[in-house]
């Protein structure tokens, strides 16, 4: 049983916040949480949230081109701001809880398309933009920050993954010609990044020794034994595997998460073996999610936490691959973006109808023991 934060805000609670508890991250915890608060700032679809690793703090932009900034600690929304002119999208803090980085939507004022695909670098403290990095031809698709320095991964439509550093606008290296638009995702220690391949192949490489290739290469159309896990015996074109839309660490980096259309798989991230594969709930015999989720791992690494498309959110045990529950409460709409805290028991899920959920443990939960 491994130990969290607790948040500490009730769910319908507006007193000044309680002193830090310890809770037990079990299977009857994880499995009964409850909105602690519920927003709806956003006027469209919230299409990224991220959580600051120390500072308790919660960012989110939306179709609706703002960004909310929360305070986990109270429950309370702290700031908002906006990027009207290029959008806001794949929201990441930086290692200060006061900037964050993001990607532009493609347009411009009046929805019209721009040629503008630089990340931008904002202060949220003075509402300033501290540095663009500029270099992609086409939207960026995701978005992924060392832990341990100031480089950060974008992967982008223009087939190329970027590294680059927020001391600098210039480019640091390239990964072009990538078959597929590429994700990326770098794990808690800051050694090791991964890119995803456009024929479900996901290649790791070595933060200080990328330049010498990928070390290691994982599939995810194919299991253990060698079985193709999205067979197309009449090789229609248009049956196509679905590509990766998300991919992830588990915070010990001994896992990695991937998200193939209506199924997440979680590897072995020392040598590739499927240790659990999980269909999305609600989409019932489609292998390509009509709207991709985000999964995340739990702050142990012993729960995987999704969105569905029943409009719930699911929790996955990592040891048996047996799903510990759904939580009673529905969003309006799809919850797409889904985290749990780095050190709280709290996860946010953000959906397609505007809203942001805050999910702590359920106070009510002994009492239907």
């Amino acid at each position: 049983r491994i130990l969290s934060r607790a948040s500490p805000h009730s769910r319908a609670s507006t007193e000044a916040p309680r002193a830090i508890v310890m809770v037990a991250l079990d299977v009857t915890t994880v499995s009964h949480m409850a909105p602690g608060r519920f927003f709806r700032d956003h006027t469209s679809a919230v299409n990224a949230l991220d959580f600051h690793h120390t500072e308790d703090a919660l960012v989110t932009t939306g179709d609706d081109d703002a960004i909310h900034l929360y305070n986990t600690n109270t429950g309370a929304k702290t700031r908002t701001l906006y990027s009207k002119k290029y959008g806001c999208t794949n929201v990441c803090f930086t290692h200060s809880a006061a900037a964050v980085i993001y990607g532009s939507r493609n347009k411009g004022a009046g929805g019209a398309a721009i040629d503008d695909h630089a990340v931008r670098y904002h202060s949220l403290h003075d509402n300033t933009y501290l540095r663009y990095f500029k270099g992609h031809t086409d939207a960026v698709t995701s978005i992924a920050m060392n832990s341990t320095n100031d480089c950060f991964l974008t992967g982008s439509a223009d087939l190329t993954v970027r590294m680059w550093d927020l001391r600098t606008p210039k480019c640091c290296a390239v990964i072009p010609e990538c078959p597929a638009i590429p994700y990326v995702a770098t794990d808690a220690q800051g050694d090791v990044f991964a890119v995803t391949e456009g024929d479900g192949g996901i290649k790791l490489y070595g933060t200080n020794s990328y330049s010498q290739g990928a070390f290691a290469q994982f599939e995810t159309y194919i299991d253990n034994a060698g079985k193709e896990l999205f067979p197309n015996p009449d090789n229609n074109p248009q049956m196509r595997p679905p590509a990766i839309s998300c991919l992830k660490f588990s915070p010990d980096g001994k896992c990695l998460l991937a998200v193939n259309g209506s199924w997440i798989t979680i590897f072995d991230a020392f040598n590739g073996e499927h240790t659990m594969r999980i269909r999305v709930p609600g989409s019932g015999q489609q292998q390509h999610a009509v709207t991709p989720m985000e999964a995340s791992f739990s702050p142990c690494g012993e729960y995987v936490v999704s969105g569905g498309a029943d409009s719930r959110v699911h929790v996955w045990s990592c040891s048996t691959g047996y799903q510990t529950g759904h939580w009673r409460s529905r969003h309006a709409g799809l919850p797409t973006c889904v985290k749990w805290a780095p050190s709280m028991m709290l996860v946010a899920s953000g959906c397609t109808e505007g809203g942001t959920a805050l999910w702590v443990p359920d106070p009510n939960v002994d009492e239907r023991r």
